[in-house]
């Protein structure tokens, strides 16, 4: 064989050994556990031979080519605990990821929230050596670590990062191992010592590396498999950390990774892995940032890693809306979102199974339309409008809706959050339609027990229906209250309520908040004020915009529940389009708000349990009524995953095609009717939910019949879903 011909086997065979061997830890000190399918768990603890020092060390391997869990990156301006962005995203694993904000790139879902400034030195508090190396993901199992920056000025990795198509992108330093080459080895010079190293500044970056610390790090192997790294430090004949050289040495030889990158370490490093370690927080490792031993000194970070589980097809809600913007601009009244008022029209309605019939309806129901619960909703808008005629800014419109306006507030200024007459014909009519549907549940013998919020609009609501009940079915007992021990049936997210369920915490799974998703909807929100104002950008400044957007919302659509006679002439604020938009505005503001009453109105839940089997129990027909608000029908539509409501998806543009507020209008109501075999017949209760009437669905729960579905199994369901925002 001649010589350059070996030569070029020799390498072949080389490199794929390289490519192949993925060593995994074995060895005394290890321990090792399966957490979910293709994600191992590995700690190590004693002294390890590459430092020469007692080390606390905590790995997650996952691998990639198993499409059930994917890495997402997660961005919060506000910076919160890594364990904290574990609950809110349901995660298997969470790792804090990059540096400051200010002196990386971070791009998640294609939106890019940072990239380095061009100019820094080295005595600022942001350094400028920190984005040499990225992180790169599809958002599922595509991963790729690359060491793009290298030799770059901190322009050129502007620039460079700036550009890129790449939808994810989280850049750190320094680079551990490119393709095999265990370049953070030589990050620093071997021949400083300690003393050297120490005399320099603490931000320096041959200090930052050279001296041990608690390190974080993400690697990938030939063979596809992702593996985080948190390394303890800082706790003398414990855990006390890795320079930059050990931590390369050390994850080669345990892991032989082709790439690997090291993360914002020090009092950042934290992980937290589903099942292990602290009960309440699931971290794993002992963070410094409090300087005790404990799981509890997590510092606040704002970027993130994430390993979480991915919905297969058939987790997907099959009844998520598509096309939801076209379908609210081809109907207006949806666009009013919460000021919807209610459609009294007929439903469908799916026969009982033979040999059943319905004895009992479990409800819960929204208070009927009525002024905006706000003065807010009206006085905004008109000490707007009030100073745009002092400074001569009005146009003719403009004008005449201060005209309009100021005597609407004259008249009304008193009836603010008041129940329209709608708003009390709605209930009366939705109560006559339950007796008319379900006559078996109601008459001789039958009660109806109502409870109602401390809220006026809502008690004349429970009045409103329990009138129409008592003349609809006379027979029928109808008992009617409001107190203290009404508030975890009613309104359990009121502040004051003493039994208030404790839950994990809640937190938005979107960086963006509810302005800036204004200003990103509604670039044009001058050209709206343009029609009252002859200078709209002196009319409202942009620091005010979006308080007076949500209110000149609110004033055009609360108008469809006052009285016709009392009306504004609003159709020339906005047109169908800009108020569309308006609506996913205000949709997503709603969304963030109703998010956080998963946990305490999961006692609603609790008491249709106790109070149906309770009636069943006894053989009682009637009705259990609840009263209260929209923001409790639509945490239980999340708690229950009505309809799809319990899925957030990955992008907040999508939020309106499983969250719609109005599927929550004036006097929206839900009800489990219950159905138990006629007399003489044997069968388990059947019960089916209805939401303003029509006919839903519980999650992925499968119905027996039709709509129809066994009580045993839905209260399994109901305790499984109350489970995830409750501790007991």
């Amino acid at each position: 064989m001649k010589r350059n011909q070996f030569i070029t086997l020799f390498l072949l065979f080389a490199g794929f050994c390289n490519a192949t061997a993925n060593p995994t830890p074995a060895d005394k000190g290890w321990t090792v556990e399966t957490i979910a399918e293709g994600i191992n768990y590995y700690t190590y603890s004693g002294i390890e031979e590459i430092s020469g020092a007692a080390q606390q060390i905590f790995v997650i391997e996952q691998d990639l080519s198993n499409p059930r869990y994917a890495l997402r990156f997660v961005y919060y301006p506000e910076r919160i605990p890594t364990s904290e962005a574990f609950w809110r995203n349901d995660a298997v694993v969470a790792m804090n990821a990059g540096y400051e904000a200010q002196s990386i790139v971070i791009k998640v879902n294609e939106r890019l929230y940072s990239c380095m400034p061009y100019n820094n030195i080295i005595n600022t508090p942001v350094p400028n050596w920190k984005s040499e190396g990225a992180v790169y993901t599809d958002g599922k199992q595509g991963v790729r670590i690359s060491f793009d920056g290298k030799d770059m000025s901190i322009a050129e990795q502007r620039e460079f990062y700036a550009n890129s198509t790449e939808p994810n992108i989280l850049t750190s330093a320094p680079m551990l191992v490119d393709d095999f080459d265990p370049v953070g080895t030589r990050f620093v010079d071997p021949s400083l010592s300690l003393e050297e190293l120490e005399k320099l500044d603490y931000e320096d970056p041959i200090r930052h590396q050279g001296v041990r610390h608690p390190r974080t790090a993400v690697a990938k192997t030939a063979d596809n498999h992702l593996i985080l790294i948190a390394v303890d430090g800082r706790r003398d004949g414990i855990g006390e950390g890795m320079s930059a050289r050990e931590f390369t040495e050390f994850i080669v030889k345990w892991f032989n990774p082709q790439y690997a990158l090291n993360m914002d370490g020090g009092g950042s490093t934290t992980l937290c892995v589903r099942g292990q370690g602290d009960p309440e927080t699931h971290v794993v490792n002992y963070p410094t940032n409090n300087h005790k031993y404990d799981h509890d000194g997590q510092r606040k970070r704002d970027s993130l890693f994430l390993i979480v589980e991915v919905p297969e097809e058939e987790d997907q809600p099959s009844n998520v809306r598509e096309g939801v913007h076209e379908e609210v601009l081809a109907d207006h009244s949806k666009a009013s979102g919460l000021d919807n008022t209610y459609d009294l029209g007929p439903k469908a309605s799916t026969p009982a199974p033979k040999g059943y019939e319905p004895v009992y309806v479990s409800h819960y129901g929204r208070h009927g339309s009525r002024y905006a619960y706000t003065s807010d909703a009206y006085t905004v808008p008109l000490e707007m409008l009030r100073k745009g005629a002092d400074n001569g800014n009005l146009t003719e419109y403009g004008k005449k809706l201060l005209g309009q306006l100021s005597d609407f507030w004259e008249r009304n200024q008193y009836k603010v959050g008041d129940l329209t007459p709608l708003g009390w014909e709605q209930h009366r009519q939705i109560a006559k339609t339950m007796v008319s549907s379900f006559p078996t549940a109601f008459g001789k013998g039958s009660s109806v027990d109502a409870c109602s919020s401390a809220s006026s609009r809502s008690m004349m609501s429970m009045g409103s229906f329990c009138v129409s009940i008592a003349k609809e079915s006379p027979a029928t007992s109808v008992y009617e209250h409001q107190g203290m021990m009404d508030i975890q049936a009613a309104r359990p997210n009121m502040g004051k309520n003493p039994f208030r369920y404790k839950g994990p915490h809640t937190y938005l799974p979107y960086a963006e908040d509810s302005e800036g998703f204004f200003f990103r909807k509604m670039p044009d929100y001058q050209t709206i004020l343009a029609r009252m104002f002859k200078d709209p950008s002196v009319a409202v400044a942009k620091k005010d915009a979006y308080d007076t957007f949500f209110n000149l919302y609110m004033l055009v659509g609360g108008m469809a529940s006052i009285p016709e006679e009392e009306r504004l002439d609003v159709d020339g604020i906005f047109t169908a389009e800009e108020y569309v938009r308006l609506w996913e505005v205000d949709n997503y503001e709603r969304f963030q708000e109703y998010i956080n009453y998963r946990t305490s109105c999961s006692s609603i839940v609790d008491d249709i349990i106790a109070k149906a089997d309770a009636r069943l129990a006894g053989n009682s027909r009637g009705a259990d009524l609840r009263f209260g608000h929209d923001h409790v029908v639509m945490a239980l539509l999340m708690i229950m995953d009505i309809d799809g409501f319990g899925f957030v998806p990955d992008s907040v543009d999508d939020i309106v095609n499983t969250f719609q507020t109005f599927r929550s209008p004036m006097a929206a109501n839900m009800q489990f009717v219950f159905y138990t075999p006629k007399k003489g017949k044997k069968g388990d209760v059947l019960v089916k939910l209805l939401l303003n009437g029509e006919e839903a669905s519980l999650g992925a729960l499968a119905p027996v019949d039709g709509p129809y579905y066994e009580w045993s199994a839905v209260k399994d369901y109901l305790n499984s879903r109350t489970a995830l925002f409750v501790r007991r």
